[in-house]
């Protein structure tokens, strides 16, 4: 197998994996915190929307490193 493939793949799972932490936790934290402080989902709604943040930003960031280091790697 080629080493690029498997570089690919890990890209896609890292991709998966930095996507679906945030959201999970946030949705975990969000609901345990609900419960706790019986607000009828506001603080779930709050939570979640702040998880799909930190994995769009999260991604963001991603894409942006790989991008630079292919344009470097051009340059070369």
């Amino acid at each position: 197998m080629d080493f690029k493939v498997l570089g690919y793949l890990s890209l896609i799972s890292q991709i998966g994996i930095v996507m679906a932490l945030p959201i999970f936790g946030s949705i975990f934290v969000g609901n345990w915190l609900d419960k706790k402080f019986e607000a009828n989902g506001l603080i779930l709604i709050i939570f979640i929307l702040m998880g799909v943040y930190m994995s769009f930003r999260n991604l963001f960031t991603i894409v942006m490193k790989k991008t630079n280091a292919g344009k470097k790697d051009t340059k070369r």
